[in-house]
């Protein structure tokens, strides 16, 4: 796949996280060429995505039989997975509501809540720290929104601040969560609230968290490796670069073959 793969993404913020989630088969775009960046994700067509792009989970409930998702409903066996897995919950009456709107308070607790994530330090001073808007977070949501800040999977466009959490969220958004939740590194530090930014000077396209001491950086669309002072260990030079794990990082070079370094 080429960088114009979608004929709206070019200008998107996001079309890098676009681009990754598509070439991954996470999120697919339309018959006419667009992915439709914009556009409101519904109730089931986000419970399709955590089934095509999250890591599988165990159940941790027993299944449940919601009276407006017939067996032949295309994300049938999609949101039975993600209710099992408590990614996402039902409505009284056994209601799930495939076809509501979710929003972005809605997909961040649900994606919080399916991984697992817990919180190191007081939730409401969390969301307090990191967003001006906090007191538009539903009273629910709170842990969950600290826990997805603390796993520095919140993307927020265009005000880091601004949290926004009662909006409907966009393909575009969720391309640059589901990014975050794989640590693949397509989101700049500049709208992810929580990331530990450190002094060096802004030169990089695109960079990521400090895993073992070091951090992948983009430049001119090749990957490598700096340091916490901002001096390059590995030059950019790579079409794709991984975390550092146990002293090893796998890489791919510009001819598609794939190394450890």
């Amino acid at each position: 796949m080429t960088n114009d793969i979608f004929s709206d993404i070019q200008n998107h913020w996001a079309k890098t996280s676009i681009i990754a989630a598509a070439q991954r088969s996470i999120l697919k775009g339309y018959p006419d060429g667009t992915f439709r960046p914009a556009a409101p994700v519904t109730r089931a067509e986000f419970a399709a995505i955590i089934s095509n792009g999250l890591p599988k989970q165990s159940p941790s409930r027993p299944a449940i039989d919601f009276i407006d998702v017939p067996a032949n409903h295309w994300a049938a066996k999609a949101i039975a997975e993600a209710y099992q897995t408590n990614y996402l919950s039902g409505y009284p009456n056994r209601m799930f509501k495939p076809n509501e709107l979710i929003l972005r308070v809605q997909a961040l607790t649900a994606l919080a809540s399916g991984l697992n994530y817990g919180v190191t330090a007081d939730p409401i001073n969390t969301v307090k720290k990191y967003y001006d808007d906090f007191g538009q977070i539903p009273g629910y949501a709170t842990r969950a929104i600290a826990a997805a800040t603390e796993k520095r999977i919140v993307v927020n466009y265009p005000n880091i601040k601004r949290l926004q959490p009662n909006q409907n969220v966009t393909r575009g958004e969720i391309a640059a969560f589901i990014c975050r939740v794989l640590e693949i590194p397509t989101v700049p530090f500049k709208y992810i609230p929580g990331a530990e930014l450190f002094a060096i000077p802004a030169q990089f396209d695109a960079a990521d968290n400090f895993v073992e001491g070091l951090a992948r950086v983009q430049i001119a669309n090749k990957w490598g490796y700096i340091d916490k002072t901002g001096k390059f260990v590995i030059p950019p030079q790579y079409e794709e670069v991984h975390p550092f794990a146990e002293g090893l990082a796998l890489v791919r070079d510009n001819v598609n073959k794939s190394s450890k370094t």
